[in-house]
């Protein structure tokens, strides 16, 4: 074993540390979930808004994401357990891309009833969602119209961004966090 990886194994980390770390990592996920049970249900029933206005949200929703990447980046390399919170991190930011593409497939349900075999829920938009980043493609919901089958492409190319470059981002983080933690260790004995 590299002398690193003695090192980190040598430090005890109480369990009181351990389990209120486990805890928060539950909480914030719990809360995640809440926000996006909230998001896909309260979508609005009518969809009258121009084109402007939903360009503005998804503009304002992909900068809400890089921010909230940078700020779970930042969390990670500030925990005490890295590992745990980059896993952490790599859920939530998979579950937020979902919801972002689960309410944009909501809304071109609304718009267009035939825009897909059938006619979205919020459920059923998590569903494709999460079909489309697992590759699976069952084929009982499929995209029929242009703009949908546009959106389900781009969802294609960023859960390929997403499972090569975030989850590695994360991934790194962690590793440096803990070979930063266990120098610093060494520099304390």
């Amino acid at each position: 074993m590299s002398p690193d990886v003695d090192m980190l194994r040598s430090r005890q980390w109480s369990s009181r540390d351990l389990t209120l770390e486990l805890l928060a990592v539950f909480a914030r996920t719990g809360v995640l979930i809440l926000l996006v049970l909230l998001v896909l249900n309260f979508l609005p029933r009518d969809w009258n808004y121009q084109v402007v206005i939903e360009t503005i949200a998804l503009v304002l929703v992909g900068g809400a994401y890089i921010i909230f990447f940078v700020r779970q980046l930042r969390a990670v390399r500030k925990s005490k357990f890295p590992n745990i919170r980059a896993g952490e991190a790599v859920f939530t930011m998979g579950l937020l891309l979902l919801t972002i593409f689960a309410s944009i497939y909501v809304a071109i349900s609304r718009a267009d009833p035939t825009a897909f075999t059938e006619v979205l829920t919020p459920f059923s938009s998590m569903y494709l969602s999460l079909t489309v980043l697992a590759t699976v493609g069952f084929g009982d919901i499929a995209p029929n119209s242009v703009p949908a089958r546009w959106v389900t492409m781009v969802q294609m190319v960023l859960n390929l961004v997403f499972i090569g470059v975030v989850v590695r981002v994360f991934v790194g983080a962690a590793k440096r966090s803990v070979k930063n933690k266990v120098g610093s260790q060494r520099e304390a004995d």
